[in-house]
């Protein structure tokens, strides 16, 4: 995943949209969208409240560019890393270790994602959005899979097992690191590929 990490605090440099969003998904991933508060959000980039409203007009236009940043960042960038590879077994591989790396712009990447759930188990928006990155990240691993040589129902399963295995994953790395085995869910990555 390409990006800076978040401006350090007290950093003079004017800050960006990108800034502002990936601050937020930050505050997201640690304490849930109640978390997401402009205030709290410029204090932790040593900045006023002004700066926000250079980029977002308020709080809810806020919380709608993290969802677009989530998908883009969290989702299309990793099928995008992986298009340049030869064939689809390593596009899958690369997506999967690329799908694996724990923080992105100093983030916790299966925190982020957890955050996302919670949230959308409480507003049917998010739910919504939530349910159509689940479909176009299925479908990218099915398509990958059909790629592959597997007939179109194994394809669908296997896509829904590695993309099952991988949330099972990211929510044992906030509680059981052990259960958390990088190893095992590529191995089940290879299993997939057979």
């Amino acid at each position: 995943m390409a990006g800076n990490a978040l401006p350090a605090k007290g950093e003079t440099r004017d800050l960006t949209r990108d800034d502002w969003l990936r601050a937020a998904v930050a505050a997201l991933a640690e304490g849930g969208v109640e978390a997401v508060k402009v205030e709290r959000l410029a204090k932790s980039l040593g900045v006023s409240k002004g700066s926000f409203y250079w980029h977002f007009k308020d709080r809810p236009q806020l919380l709608a560019a993290i969802l677009d940043f989530w998908d883009a960042d969290f989702t299309q960038q990793l099928i995008d890393n992986a298009a340049d590879r030869t064939t689809s077994k390593e596009r899958l591989r690369h997506l999967a270790q690329d799908a694996l790396v724990k923080t992105v712009y100093g983030i916790d990447s299966a925190r982020a994602e957890a955050a996302i759930q919670s949230w959308a188990a409480t507003d049917a928006h998010v739910a919504e959005r939530l349910r159509a990155v689940d479909s176009a990240r299925l479908a990218y691993l099915e398509k990958e899979l059909a790629a592959a040589g597997q007939q179109p129902d194994k394809a669908r399963a296997r896509a829904k097992m590695l993309y099952l295995a991988l949330l099972g994953l990211y929510a044992a790395r906030g509680y059981n690191q052990d259960l958390a085995d990088d190893s095992a869910y590529l191995a089940l990555v290879e299993l997939a590929l057979e």
